[in-house]
């Protein structure tokens, strides 16, 4: 398709669809959004409720928001409007069912992360994507910053053999909306390991050149009554309803890390945590390696992933080679990474984006992340079934 721009619909209208992705899709003239289904948005226009996708709600503005004949009833009807593209952004349980509608509508799709929650989710979606010639992709903005790019570019260039990484993401106060489907297990998988973590460990197995594993071990920290009350208020969203930080579900774990070994020797260690005592939300990337030369070679990346206001003031790259030191400023605008995201996205449509090479890197994330939560005896899919996705807020 060439000569009009490339038309989009969101499925699911939670926060990154609402705050992230629809502002810049409207403001991109390659992409026309021609549609949004979410079962929350037709509940509250006096819509039947929609069978399938399911999963977000209201952002700030709500329906009101969105003119009345962007509103699909029904996914069915969504898929019906000639779509090039649509964005998938349902609780985390739902993303096989309804991405799979997608592609076997012949519809692109792109993926919040998690791509979904099982290798086997992820197979039975590719099968479906090689059927009808649809290409998919996960949304991976923090593999996608410019730092990152920079770091992944002084690893190459400076590290000679096997490296030590470690990777965290610390929140002073950041559990997103207690008591909603992101706090609940049989909805979301797994807590701040999958939702911050899978971000450090795009961008962490992204700086090694084969990783595949030998050995890993997990551990998740159960929140306490603390840190259900410390959720990420600068998001904005509206309570989940019927529930609240004192009466809904919060059995995913508030804080969890993992350690992992790689065939050529290199190490892992990530941990990502909702709610820390840091005060600022810190991303931290180390990277400890050999130069050619036999020297010591450290790099760190501090900065803040996301969209927290809570900043780190001053992020900053820096490496130490030997006795000789660099230091580099890096991006502190937050959502740049999105941009760069929606641009691949474009040139996956295009044509022009080896998205099954990206698609590969994140099939070892999600089976990093598989691995690490059945090593912990909580499996990403359980084995309960998943309550009904009804009007569950995203």
């Amino acid at each position: 398709m060439t000569g009009r721009p490339f038309r989009t619909a969101l499925i699911g209208f939670g926060w990154i669809n609402a705050q992230v992705w629809l502002p810049r899709l409207l403001a991109h003239r390659n992409f026309e959004v021609v549609g949004v289904y979410d079962p929350a948005l037709t509940a509250r226009s006096g819509a039947p409720t929609g069978p399938g996708a399911g999963g977000a709600a209201e952002s700030p503005g709500g329906a009101a928001g969105l003119p009345p004949d962007l509103i699909a009833d029904r996914l069915e009807d969504l898929l019906a409007r000639d779509l090039d593209l649509a964005v998938v952004g349902t609780p985390n349980y739902l993303h096989e069912q309804t991405a799979g509608a997608v592609l076997d509508a012949g519809v692109a799709a792109l993926i919040e992360k998690p791509l979904c929650l099982s290798t086997e989710e992820l197979r039975r979606l590719n099968a479906r994507s090689w059927r009808t010639g649809a290409p998919f992709q996960i949304s991976r903005p923090s593999a996608r910053r410019l730092d990152v790019d920079r770091l992944r570019s002084l690893v190459r260039q400076w590290c000679v053999g096997p490296v030590r990484i470690n990777a965290e993401w610390l929140r002073s106060s950041g559990v997103p909306r207690p008591g909603s489907w992101f706090t609940r297990r049989d909805q979301a998988g797994g807590g701040a390991l999958l939702d911050l973590g899978w971000h450090l460990a795009e961008v962490a197995q992204g700086l090694l050149p084969d990783p595949r594993r030998t050995s890993l071990e997990a551990r998740l920290l159960p929140a306490d009554d603390v840190l259900t009350h410390r959720e990420a208020g600068w998001r904005g969203d509206s309570p989940a309803p019927g529930t609240g930080p004192e009466d809904g579900v919060f059995d995913v774990e508030a804080d969890g890390s993992l350690r992992a070994r790689y065939r050529d020797g290199s190490a892992l260690s990530l941990r990502a945590a909702w709610a820390t005592d840091v005060e600022v939300d810190t991303t931290r990337i180390e990277v400890h390696g050999t130069g050619a030369d036999g020297e010591d070679c450290h790099l760190e990346l501090v900065t803040t992933f996301g969209f927290s206001p809570h900043r780190v003031t001053h992020p900053v790259l820096r490496a130490r080679r030997g006795d000789r030191v660099s230091e580099w400023p890096v991006e502190t605008a937050p959502g740049k990474e999105y941009d760069a995201q929606l641009d691949a996205t474009l040139a996956m449509l295009r044509r022009n984006l080896p998205w099954r090479t990206e698609l590969h890197r994140s099939a070892q994330v999600l089976s990093l992340m598989e691995d690490a939560y059945r090593a912990t005896g909580r499996p990403l899919v359980s084995e309960a079934p998943a309550r009904p996705a009804g009007a569950v807020p995203c």
